[in-house]
């Protein structure tokens, strides 16, 4: 497999034609579209799915399979055809519908293993980076579970980059801890054929790449499109090299096969045209042939004729479908006997393993199929600290607690994990060579670790977490929207979180970061107040495993009298009901009747507006209530009656405190609600004179709000 002799070049480049005619057709169908990249790399991408990956569409899910990560995701009609071409449950129908409403081929792949779409890509470097954190994976379950006559899991990822993804520096970011971690499981393919959108890239980017990646420590090689033969058997070599993360810089020509278009910038981003269509078919023998078969000799041969034929078609393309090409699907089908046959084999090896070491193929079980332990689901549930304590204090024990039941827990931070307090205590970082540890020290990388994260999180084995300082959310936001995208199970710890970091000043004092959060759909953003909420918040996360949690923690300390609050009357379980209800009353004035003021807040807030409830009953001696809010999401969310009856429906003034921008929202606000929050960056002062600054004391809270009261 691989070698000079093993590979059918005529039949590869039947294949890689009848690619690229998918591609153009399908994308002058839907009038948008990424044509260059597909016609580039066609026969790469014959090559790969033929010849070299170890996969198997009928168990797309097989834990040891290849990957293919297509980090160039515009590029995506050279996926969808290849997924087609070797079984994967992708049609011709799929592909005429490129791009619109509904369909399996949307304009970038979007992450579904069953259909051999191993993750979300389209903004240029992240499926490098997610290659990264797979190849990180394989190598963590290689550590945890292979023995002796049982390599479990000895995948090979491979993914393949453009100019684009190596000029974003999130590739230099996860290439350089690539490097450092010795990651000889991954090989990046790039796609280099020296055409942006905007023109040739000599006009922006002139590094030498070669040299780039040799001293980020990689293993550095080269080809060239042309020579399928020299291709494989350097993949080959690449394949079995140790060591070293493998780069194969491969010269391909953006928009192979057309006339005019081709090694220009035009067939980038655009439709090629009929007339370029056209003559592709032409000049690819079996293209024409295949025109011929349904279409006839002479209007082939006549260019006109055959873009006329080809406008038809477009126009009419709800009836006319694709054109099928029996001996590319024939050839490219034919893998799968052999790949049937190494899964089938993996399979029984697994059995086998079941019998030699029982204990090992249980914990494998829990890692494959997660569930969450029982003991933990209580531990969690009954969490109490006493002390008062920072709730990145809290969480940096809270999370020890999980680590302790979920082995698959690894993570770290980015160069801050004595600050963040995320880490798994006792256990090493992984480095080159020695992957049996949980740490990850990603440096001060936020942006890769996010994304290597991510593809951490991909196949559903390891549960990653990373963690930082609140402000550098800035740096992480592209991952950590795909995370949400992708609904991955990755935990993201940010502390630090609001003007009380007071002396590092307004580039710390993340004041946007909270709602830049709370926007992105399919991702619930929680600010624990005290010890529970902190426990609950994770509890929320290991129990519902549906998507990525954000947990926002203080660097200061919550006042003792906050912790271990349970509403009155309940037990830990009907607690949790209710914070999985996003918000719940924290306190409220003794007596009858109800209040005639409700202050509400999230995170290290609470505790102010607890605060401000004692100046309140003190100086007015009137009813109060304190709703905390850990989670604005699931709030939202929950039944409307529920959020009636914690702010009684508005019939009286409502305070929503929060260290935190919320600019705009204020013209929209009900004439009962008033927000305390910030309108300016911080300060930088100690922290509680930045919070004096800002009003954020109980005193200012109730300068504030006195005038609403009765």
């Amino acid at each position: 497999m691989g070698t000079r002799n093993a590979i059918d070049i005529e039949r590869i480049k039947q294949s890689a034609d009848y690619v690229r005619y998918l591609a153009l057709e399908s994308i002058e169908r839907a009038q948008s579209g990424h044509p260059g990249l597909p016609l580039g790399c066609a026969d790469l991408g014959v090559l790969l799915y033929r010849y070299i990956l170890r996969f198997n569409p009928e168990v797309p899910l097989w834990p040891n399979r290849d990957r293919f990560i297509l980090s160039a995701g515009h590029g995506s009609m050279l996926l969808y055809p290849l997924l087609y071409s070797v079984g994967y449950n992708i049609s011709l129908a799929d592909m005429a519908n490129f791009r619109q409403l509904g369909s399996k081929t949307p304009g970038h792949p979007e992450y579904e293993r069953e259909l051999g779409i191993e993750t979300t890509t389209g903004p240029l470097g992240q499926g490098f980076a997610n290659a990264v954190g797979i190849a990180v994976e394989g190598k963590m379950m290689a550590q945890r579970f292979n023995e002796a006559g049982f390599n479990l899991f000895d995948y090979t990822v491979y993914t393949l980059m453009g100019d684009g993804c190596n000029m974003e520096g999130l590739s230099y970011e996860a290439g350089s801890l690539a490097g450092c971690l010795g990651l000889d499981n991954l090989i990046a393919i790039y796609d280099s054929n020296h055409i942006s959108i905007d023109g040739r890239t000599d006009v922006t980017f002139t590094e030498d790449v070669a040299k780039r990646y040799e001293a980020l420590g990689w293993q550095v090689d080269f080809g060239d499109s042309s020579d399928m033969e020299t291709v494989s058997c350097k993949l080959q070599e690449l394949k079995e090299a140790k060591g070293k993360p493998k780069l194969l810089i491969l010269n391909t020509i953006i928009g192979d096969g057309l006339d005019q278009k081709k090694d220009t910038n035009d067939i980038h981003g655009s439709p090629a045209g009929l007339p370029e269509i056209a003559f592709f078919i032409q000049n690819s023998p079996a293209l024409r042939e295949l025109f011929e078969q349904k279409y006839g000799r002479e209007p082939v041969a006549d260019k006109k004729a055959l873009e006329e034929i080809l406008a038809e078609r477009i126009k009419n393309q709800k009836t006319e479908p694709l054109l099928s090409f029996a001996g590319s699907d024939e050839f490219m089908r034919e893998m799968r006997g052999g790949s049937r046959a190494i899964c089938d084999e993996w399979e029984k090896r697994l059995t086998d393993y079941k019998e030699s070491f029982p204990g090992k193929y249980d914990e494998l079980s829990r890692y494959l199929k997660f569930a969450l332990p029982a003991a933990l689901h209580d531990k969690l549930l009954h969490y109490a600290h006493p002390k008062a304590n920072a709730t990145r204090g809290i969480s940096g024990e809270v999370l020890n607690l999980c680590a302790g039941e979920i082995p698959q827990m690894v993570g770290g931070s980015a160069d801050l994990a004595d600050s963040t307090k995320a880490l798994v205590k006792g256990s090493p970082y992984i480095k080159r060579g020695d992957f049996s540890g949980r740490r990850i020290a990603f440096g001060v990388r936020e942006h890769a670790m996010a994304s290597i994260g991510n593809g951490l999180a991909l196949n559903k084995t390891m549960i990653p977490f990373s963690s930082t300082f609140f402000t550098f959310f800035d740096y992480m936001k592209p991952a950590v929207r795909l995370a949400a995208l992708m609904k991955l199970n990755q935990l993201f710890i940010f502390s630090h979180d609001s003007i009380y970091v007071g002396e590092d000043g307004p580039t710390h004092q993340p004041i946007e970061h909270l709602n830049s959060l709370r926007l992105l759909p399919d991702l619930y953003t929680f600010r624990p107040a005290n010890d529970i909420e902190t426990a609950f918040s994770y509890l929320y996360f290991f129990k519902h495993m549906s998507g990525p949690v954000a947990l926002i923690a203080t660097r200061q300390k919550i006042e003792e009298r906050m912790m271990g609050v349970v509403p009155g009357g309940l037990s830990r379980e009907g607690f949790y009901q209710l914070f999985e209800k996003g918000a719940y009353i924290f306190y409220e004035t003794g007596g009858a009747g109800e209040p005639e003021i409700i202050l509400c807040g999230s995170g290290s807030e609470v505790s102010l507006a607890r605060g401000a409830a004692d100046l309140i009953e003190a100086r007015h001696n009137i009813k109060v209530r304190v709703v905390s809010i850990p989670c604005l999401e699931l709030l939202n969310e929950t039944d409307s009656s529920y959020r009636e009856q914690l702010f009684n429906d508005f019939r009286k003034p409502v305070v929503f405190i929060e260290a935190a921008s919320h600019r705009g929202i204020h013209f929209f606000c009900h004439r009962h609600v008033v927000m305390i929050d910030i309108h300016s960056f911080g300060k930088s002062a100690p922290g509680k004179k930045v919070a004096e600054y800002f009003g954020f004391t109980p005193e200012a809270v109730y300068e504030r709000i006195k005038k609403q009261l009765p």
